[in-house]
């Protein structure tokens, strides 16, 4: 359970009321039909102007009586002339309590009414506005010490907030006011004093931007940082279930993958031990999709039973990383199998035709939760039949009564290795591998969970990163070719004279430049550079130019990081997030971009950047080690040994020694193969194939090995690092 409190600020006095809510969730699929909205517009009662946007979470409000404005010059202006408060309501398509909200005060004409007559009232997706999302949730924080979505906050029509809150329901209620009854109260105040209310407004807004833009005093980097930083995240690992914290219970990808670094380069085993234990817990339990593949966005319970059933693009493309990496480790293979299943999940389920990837499928279908998901025993005795059932239920703990709401989410448990015994472990795949299939088949026939179908720049550099660890694991060609076809259609598509598109949906494209998108989509390219021989310059080459730019929109004289460029006109500041959240910090992300990129380059002015970068936020990362966890990632590749791998000549047998590469984790290892065309980048200089034959340079700390042209010789140099 979440609690959200909600204060309301006058001049003269003040309202505190608070509510419980449970975590978000998803939207009902029987009112929201997001995809689809634009083609009822001469059947519906109401239209307003979301109705052209292009965000399915706006459009499934676009028949709202509200009559809600997108965020832009036409609704800010409209409550200036009109000297009306502005009601901003940020949301996202996968939030239940969004989507409650809408059905209970949007959909209800009289709180439209309401609404209409006093307020200019602006919708926002959080996810193609995360700066707006920043500036207000950091409002939202401080007025109520909680935040959530949907987040409801009024705004003087300067842009400034006077009122936040989160959830509201739409009559009094527990002793606390509705929403009908809240922007009564609020519109009358500001009519009778608003001159008050812009007062407080202002005094509210120079309290948070002090808070805001507050820095913490620099401090040496060092070793230390990094263990305290892993020791913290430790004190709140759960040794029952695995992962961190209690319920509800996130994936925490970025801390997992942190984990396995400061494993490889402390050899402590509990920190190996303790991602193991959460890869395996989240895979046999119901957050992951036993049928499908691919992982729901958190468990509402510790122990990773019951998800919200949701699946989120990030989610899934952050933890086959992980994934991979603790198969290079362990050889496991069960982390190959999750690895190939949720990249299998994400071209089947999530992927564009031109090659991007989209945000998020819907948890409902037929107006409930997880129906598309769960089972009675009954059906998969009907399909199965009973002998093949009576041995498919014991396995994925199948009963009569159910574990959600009289179905059944499949999960493996302890007991399931009884079952599995039964059959030795190769017939039991292939029986298991059959029963699913004849189960998808049935599972396709149903109503399916919507799909946000907008394709996000940021989120799809996530994707690509993981499309080359699955291929890097796997060596199926099918997640290279998906990786070169996603990074052609950011190219030639999402790449506007040499500006980075946010969202794109349907040939439509967002307008502004955010950190996240050039953060995180650098990082994908470094990686394709290290996996798409072929075209390895050319990808390289890419990553170069958006981080000379990113350079230059972003950063400040002293290396501090903005989500934005400077002199927004729209932002009341200019925002940063230096912290983790549900993804990495953009910041921390692009500053091991830019430490990648001086050894690619040799560029000292994306060494200094970086340096500057890190010491801009070393006061945060020694007072909040343990939230910065990306932060700690980058620091860590800044201290310790960096490999490099530089691979020329013939074009299979560049192939076989990348395969080699691939097969041992190194966190801090940089691949190099040289591409179809001359090479430029001082990596090359003087490293020449031998005697016709595909050569390695093996080099630690700029400290190089003699070349190997054998795979034998370059396996024995790379064990040695």
């Amino acid at each position: 359970m979440k609690r959200f409190a909600s204060v309301i600020f006058f001049t003269s006095y003040v309202i505190v009321f608070s509510t419980t809510i449970k975590g978000a969730s998803t939207p009902n699929s029987e009112l929201h039909n997001m995809n689809k909205q634009q083609e009822k517009t001469k059947t519906e009662k109401y239209t307003n102007h979301l109705i052209d946007e292009n965000s399915p979470y706006l459009l499934s409000h676009a028949h709202n009586p509200v009559n809600w404005y997108p965020w832009g010059e036409e609704a800010i202006e409209k409550a200036r002339r009109e000297d009306k408060p502005i009601f901003l309501s940020i949301g996202y398509s996968a939030c239940h309590w969004c989507h409650v909200m809408e059905r209970e005060s949007f959909e209800n004409e009289q709180i439209a009414t309401i609404l209409n007559a006093n307020f200019v009232s602006i919708k926002v997706d959080r996810e193609q506005r995360p700066d707006l999302d920043q500036i207000y949730m950091s409002f939202t924080t401080a007025m109520t010490g909680r935040g959530g979505w949907p987040m409801s906050v009024f705004l003087t029509p300067d842009l400034k907030p006077f009122f936040a809150g989160t959830y509201f329901p739409p009559d009094d209620r527990y002793g606390r006011p509705g929403f009908s009854s809240l922007i009564t109260q609020i519109s009358t105040a500001y009519k009778q004093d608003k001159s008050g209310i812009v007062q407080s407004s202002e005094k509210i807004f120079k309290q948070v931007q002090q808070r805001s833009s507050a820095s913490f005093a620099g401090t040496v980097l060092n070793e230390d940082i990094i263990k305290r930083s892993v020791g913290n995240l430790m004190g709140n690992y759960d040794d029952l279930y695995g992962g961190f914290g209690q319920a509800p219970k996130f994936p925490h990808a970025t801390e997992l993958a942190l984990f396995l670094r400061y494993f490889k380069n402390s050899g402590e085993m509990k920190y190996l031990q303790a991602v193991e234990k959460a890869l395996q817990a989240m895979s046999n339990g119901g957050i992951y999709d036993h049928l499908g593949g691919g992982f729901a966005r958190y468990s509402t319970d510790r122990k990773w039973l019951v998800p919200h059933f949701e699946k989120m693009l990030y989610d899934n493309a952050l933890l086959v990383p992980v994934y991979a990496d603790a198969y290079q480790i362990t050889g496991n293979e069960l982390y190959a199998k999750v690895i190939r299943e949720t990249l299998d999940f994400m071209l089947r389920e999530m992927r564009d035709k031109s090659g991007g990837f989209y945000s998020a499928l819907d948890a409902d279908s037929e107006g409930e939760e997880g129906k598309f998901y769960v089972w009675s025993k009954d059906e998969i005795e009907a399909i199965l039949g009973a002998k093949r059932s009576e041995i498919f239920c014991r396995y994925y703990n199948v009963t009569k009564q159910g574990n959600f709401e009289e179905k059944n989410i499949l999960n493996i448990e302890k007991n399931s290795a009884y079952v599995e015994q039964e059959l030795g472990e190769k017939d039991f795949e292939a029986f298991l591998a059959s029963c699913r299939s004849d189960l998808m088949k049935v599972r396709d026939t149903r109503v399916r969970p919507l799909t946000d179908d907008k394709i996000l720049t940021s989120w799809n550099g996530f994707a690509l990163t993981a499309l080359c660890r699955g291929y890097q694991v796997t060596l199926d060609e099918r997640y290279l070719q998906a990786a070169i076809d996603n990074a052609e259609f950011v190219r030639t598509v999402l790449v506007q004279n040499g500006s980075l598109t946010h969202s794109y949906r349907e040939g439509s494209r967002s307008e502004g430049e955010f950190l996240e998108d050039y953060a995180f989509y650098i990082r994908g390219l470094i990686e394709l550079s290290e996996t798409d021989y072929t075209d390895a310059h050319k990808w390289r080459e890419m990553a170069i130019s958006l981080a000379r730019r990113a350079s230059k929109l972003f950063f400040d004289e002293n290396g501090t990081q903005y989500l934005r460029p400077a002199g927004e006109s729209d932002l009341i500041v200019r925002p940063k997030d230096e912290t983790d959240g549900a993804i990495p910090s953009p910041g921390s992300y692009m500053i091991a971009n830019l430490f990648l990129l001086n050894r690619l380059t040799d560029d000292k002015v994306f060494l200094e950047l970086g340096e500057k970068a890190l010491g801009a936020i070393s006061g945060q990362m020694d007072k909040y080690p343990g939230g910065m966890a990306s932060a700690v990632s980058a620091l860590d590749y800044y201290l310790n040994d960096k490999i490099e791998v530089v691979i020329v000549g013939d074009m299979q047998d560049r192939s076989d020694m990348l395969k080699e590469a691939y097969r041992s984790y190194s966190p801090n290892l940089l691949i190099a193969v040289s591409g179809t065309t001359n090479e430029t980048l001082p990596l090359f200089e003087g490293r020449k194939a031998q005697n016709g034959k595909a050569t390695a340079y093996v080099c630690r700390n700029s400290v190089c090995n003699l070349p190997v042209t054998t795979i034998e010789e370059l396996r024995a140099q790379l064990i040695a690092q």
